[in-house]
């Protein structure tokens, strides 16, 4: 979460947690210490990443370390979602936190995309192709702040809250469905879906991408 944001660029947030999510950030800032600062927590978010991708790995041995994969993901969601809702609060916003926030934030789900290749999971194509993805709509969100001065930080409801969520909950899924990316037929067909939804996903970025420049044709 960047610690600088426009009210343009919220204007353009419309993930379907937003509203619940805004309102949970609150009830957790007010409750914080002075103690625990913007940079904290974003340290706090870096270091769940971190613990969620040791528990991704350690899946490979036993399903026991499911709960500490979704504790690390809210650790995570803890440090990159609510660093810029509590520098907002106390006033305490500065460029380089911001770069520093937004680095991390992308760093710490290259990392977690790049981990599920070694779960039992997630097939290394299929993270592969997850990992372009998110990297392609990340890029246009920067592309589109400089040319619209406004970061859409969703695409069809989902946001990065949506994402975390999406990546907790799906270890759940291919363990509930007996899927193994190293041994069954359930990891090619998983990799097809993926294939196919992320053609979809690259189709849908081209329409949004073209409207964009005609909005801002009509602009200019």
């Amino acid at each position: 979460m960047a610690y600088l944001i426009s009210e343009r660029s919220e204007e353009f947030d419309r993930s379907f947690l937003a509203a619940t999510e805004q309102k949970l950030a609150d009830v957790i800032i007010t409750a914080l210490p002075n103690s625990v600062t913007p940079l904290r927590l974003t340290k706090v978010g870096v270091i769940g990443a971190v613990v969620a991708g040791a528990a991704l790995v350690g899946c490979r041995w036993s399903p026991a370390w499911l709960p500490v994969f979704v504790a690390g993901m809210f650790l995570n969601w803890c440090g990159m979602a609510l660093d810029g809702p509590l520098a907002r609060r106390r006033s305490e916003t500065d460029r380089l936190l911001d770069v520093i926030g937004q680095t991390n934030d992308l760093l710490s789900q290259v990392f977690l995309i790049v981990m599920f290749s070694v779960s039992p999971f997630l097939s290394l194509q299929s993270s592969l192709v997850i990992l372009a993805c998110y990297l392609l709509f990340s890029a246009y969100n920067y592309v589109r702040t400089i040319a619209l001065h406004a970061r859409p930080m969703s695409y069809i409801g989902l946001g990065p809250t949506e994402f975390r969520i999406l990546m907790a909950a799906w270890p759940f899924v291919a363990h509930a469905g007996g899927i193994d990316a190293a041994t069954n037929d359930a990891a090619a067909r998983l990799d097809t879906a993926i294939l196919i939804l992320a053609a979809i996903g690259v189709a849908g970025f081209a329409v949004k991408a073209l409207s964009d420049a005609r909005q801002i044709s009509e602009e200019e």
